[in-house]
């Protein structure tokens, strides 16, 4: 089992150390301690910060709903749970630390792959050493703009490292029923991507649904060309270091995916848009 510092927790959730320890005084975290009194935290610790996120920031929560709706999940998970498991995290939130850590590892075997130490990694990409070495054994905490600078540096592409290899059709056309998407790992707290589109192997074709406050936290750039299509929320973007440009509900945009975007989730309501790549190069 993984131990984490405060500041690795507050680095690989997108919190901040004094919310941690405010969220330990109102009893929403109860961390182990060192002899010394440091405090140690657990991957089920780490899951249960990344849902405290969540109820804060998708579900708009206060701190006293928060406690009702943790002691709530702990009472259904202790009398439905076998004991290794109540006291522990969800069976979703397991899950989700089970992708983030596939995400890591595929990362950490394409710097492999590509013949590049750590170091060199961090020359190329200038993201920490500590930051990459924390990602590729967690894969928690990077952005989407960091994860494509690894990505490219590894020549490769996000899409290539958090896919899911189709299973092999016999059919003319691949059908994605409501419901069925491939969900790509998370890129990012308040980040869905959805695959629409496994099987055509130079269509990148994703359905994103993205929380208020979501996020690339920086520009990035890649080969080919994009389109995006909003169909709900207010979602700003930014190309080519021009001016910001809002999009709503019917909304689309398109350009060179050569020149560097960033954007951000307008306003509190959660954004929904299609976005679509040729070729997979995000």
């Amino acid at each position: 089992m993984s131990e984490y510092r405060i500041g690795d927790v507050a680095r690989l959730t997108g919190t901040n150390i004094s919310t941690l320890r405010l969220w330990e005084q109102h009893g929403l975290l109860v961390p182990a301690r060192t002899e010394t009194g440091q405090r140690i935290y657990s991957d089920a610790d780490l899951a249960r910060v990344s849902h405290i996120v969540r109820l804060r920031q998708i579900n708009g929560l206060n701190m006293p709903a928060i406690r009702r709706v943790l002691e709530e999940s702990q009472a259904g998970s202790a009398s439905a749970a076998p004991p290794s498991t109540a006291s522990g995290a969800t069976a979703s939130q397991a899950r989700e630390m089970a992708d983030a850590a596939a995400l890591g590892l595929r990362f950490r075997t394409a710097r492999r792959s590509a013949d590049l130490s750590l170091k060199e990694a961090s020359d190329e990409t200038s993201l920490p050493v500590s930051f990459i070495s924390t990602f590729e054994r967690t894969g928690r905490g990077a952005t989407v703009a960091s994860l494509k600078l690894l990505a490219t540096c590894y020549g490769t592409s996000l899409t290539a490292l958090s896919e899911v290899s189709p299973k092999p059709s016999r059919n003319a056309a691949e059908v994605v029923r409501k419901g069925q998407e491939r969900h790509a790992p998370s890129f990012g707290a308040g980040i869905q991507i959805l695959q629409l589109a496994t099987s055509l192997p130079s269509l990148d074709c994703q359905k994103w649904v993205l929380a208020p406050g979501a996020r690339s936290e920086g520009a990035y750039t890649h080969h080919g060309e994009e389109c995006i299509h909003v169909i709900a929320g207010e979602f700003s973007i930014t190309v080519d270091l021009a001016a910001p440009v809002t999009l709503r509900a019917g909304d689309s945009i398109s350009f060179l995916s050569g020149r560097p975007h960033s954007w951000k989730v307008v306003g509190e309501q959660t954004v929904e848009l299609f976005w679509v790549n040729t070729p997979k190069s995000f």
